[in-house]
């Protein structure tokens, strides 16, 4: 387990509420997801002032920097702009909006506090939270970026250098540390090369798991080997999914494909091996 907190956190700082023109209000994408103005224009078009809520802005030397609620800003900046037409009375009510202005925070503590508006409602994506996590420099995201770049890794993307499955990924770290990552990549670059499908979440979620459960029996550089001879990553990544939904029989979900993959590295593992000569469990996937 690792022993660091990745838990969320940011310093006491004050808070005030009040009326701002959006007009005035900036944007820093580093410290947020990318703004879509098509969606903005979309949201600006329909935009109802009494649904706008509370916007979460914070307050730098040279102004005041959205921090949630980007569109829903930028709606009210086309709308007040005139290059959206909407009635009178929407215009007027947006020309000040209700906002939660933060003092005091540095960029990081903008981003830990763009995460922790948003990750229980489950607006931001992914991939989108690992970068901001990275900008924050929240150790959990750190941690993994610093195996990834260290491995020359990129999230997001399908080549031969894309991490796809960036929770999958930073789910590894959480339940067995950096370390256990940085391994589990290494085995299977050692088995496969550099695939895109050599770096699926799921199979290296499969092996963080056999390597960390069993340190003492499992060597690394053995286990590449075993899983070279299962097949090129596509065709593992393949066997994965059809084990964790019994060939088709049955829904699978992330933990039944980890479930899948933990099964699929022992076995690769033990193949050939006799009883005596370091064989691991294979767990029973369907308890």
């Amino acid at each position: 387990m690792p022993s660091k907190d990745y838990s969320y956190d940011i310093p006491d700082h004050p808070i005030k509420y009040l009326k701002v023109d959006p007009r005035t209000i900036k944007f820093d994408a580093r410290s947020q997801r990318q703004l879509n103005k098509t969606r903005a224009r979309a949201m600006a078009e329909k935009l109802v002032p009494t649904a706008l809520g509370t916007l979460i802005l914070s307050q730098r030397a040279d102004g005041k920097y959205a921090v949630d609620g980007m569109h829903r800003v930028y709606a009210c900046q086309l709308i007040l702009a005139g290059e959206v037409k909407v009635p009178k009375r929407v215009r007027e009510a947006v020309e000040t909006i209700n906002c939660e202005v933060h003092f005091n925070l540095s960029t990081a503590n903008e981003a830990s506090l763009f995460i922790i508006k948003n990750k229980e409602s489950s607006k931001v994506g992914p991939n989108d939270e690992f970068r901001i996590g990275v900008l924050a420099g929240h150790p959990l995201f750190v941690d993994t970026n610093t195996v990834l770049e260290k491995h020359q890794l990129k999230v997001g993307s399908r080549t031969t250098n894309g991490v796809r499955g960036i929770k999958g990924i930073l789910d590894i770290v959480m339940e067995y540390g950096p370390e256990t990552l940085d391994l589990a990549l290494s085995i299977a670059e050692d088995a496969w090369g550099r695939h895109p499908d050599t770096w699926h979440s799921v199979t290296i979620g499969g092996i963080a798991i056999v390597v960390s459960k069993h340190p003492d029996v499992v060597k690394p550089k053995e286990l590449a080997k075993k899983l070279k001879s299962q097949g090129d990553p596509t065709s593992f990544k393949a066997k994965i999914q059809t084990i964790a939904t019994n060939n088709n029989t049955r829904a699978d979900g992330t933990k039944g494909r980890l479930k899948a993959a933990h099964l699929s590295v022992a076995a690769a593992w033990n193949a050939n091996r006799r009883a005596s000569t370091n064989r691991i469990p294979v767990p029973n996937i369907f308890e």
